[in-house]
């Protein structure tokens, strides 16, 4: 796996993480995700890129927001199997009478 502080983030891969992310309007959103001024992430599309640092902070944003999905996912299904879980148990009683 390439190191990520070795790795270029292209306009176009910060833009297409940018809309995957936060739609639209994502630029505002990603600059207060990743803790830098709106007009960082103009400068990085203009620039044709970012490297190091900023690399990083997209890359650990797309993890992080990964992450939270998942575990929203996880959360939702663990609700759905105690949900499944009374239904079942209230089929069997009422079969059983």
């Amino acid at each position: 796996m390439p190191k990520i502080d070795n790795r270029t983030l292209k306009s176009s891969e910060i833009r297409e993480i940018g809309e995957a992310l936060f739609g639209t309007s994502w630029q505002g959103e990603m600059a207060r995700a990743i803790g830098v001024p709106r007009q960082s992430i103009g400068h990085y599309l203009k620039s044709g890129g970012v490297n190091g640092a900023q690399t990083a902070a997209i890359i650990g944003l797309v993890a992080r927001v990964a992450v939270r999905d998942l575990l929203a996912v996880d959360e939702r299904q663990v609700v759905s199997d105690a949900r499944h879980t009374q239904l079942l148990e209230l089929l069997r009683r009422f079969d059983s009478l």
